[in-house]
């Protein structure tokens, strides 16, 4: 399989870097061809400006979108990685969505209403979260960053999510709590087909 990760974390020593790089590992272990696009290492700028609106009103995309949206095209299955900071993604990955699940791109308006164009792509996604997991479920906070990204963002745009993790307690996390959960994302990677 081809797997694209879009990793959002701006911190190495971060939790979320220790899951990415359980990931890349187990991912490149069990054979699969994985392309890593870290988007703070890239410098990506998330900011959909006016002149790049225009610019997709008259058909043409900006070259580090279109980079980007190749990377896309390419994988088989997309793994977005990343913190769940004030309820929702990092600003540089909602950027990412923004810019390159573009109109055209990821869909289209019809006159039957919107149409997603990527074609069923699978997505799994995975969170880190400081609250608790009772708490975030207790408080529908699990739900709603389910609809936002699931069906808001990936089903809207006609792929679909397969899995979506949510690591919880990140901050009052053990040792052995973050160990068995990176046991448990190698685990579900390895059987990844």
């Amino acid at each position: 399989m081809k797997i694209l990760i879009v990793y959002s974390h701006p911190y190495d020593g971060s939790f979320n870097n220790a899951v990415k790089e359980k990931v890349v590992l187990t991912l490149k272990e069990t054979g699969h061809s994985v392309e890593l696009r870290d988007l703070y290492s890239i410098n990506f700028n998330p900011v959909l400006s006016a002149s790049e609106l225009v610019s997709l009103k008259n058909g043409k995309i900006f070259d580090d979108v279109k980079e980007e949206q190749e990377f896309v095209s390419w994988a088989d299955i997309m793994v977005f990685i990343y913190p769940i900071w004030w309820g929702g993604m990092p600003a540089i990955a909602r950027g990412y969505l923004d810019r390159v699940f573009s109109y055209g791109y990821a869909y289209l308006d019809t006159d039957q209403g919107p149409v997603g164009l990527l074609n069923k792509k699978r997505i799994i996604l995975i969170n880190t979260v400081g609250a608790t997991e009772e708490l975030y479920r207790d408080n529908g906070m699990t739900k709603a960053l389910e609809i936002v990204a699931d069906i808001g963002v990936f089903q809207f745009c006609d792929a679909k999510v397969e899995k979506h993790i949510h690591l919880s307690g990140i901050p009052t996390s053990t040792l052995e709590d973050r160990k068995s959960m990176l046991a448990d994302i190698e685990s579900f990677f390895k059987k990844l087909k």
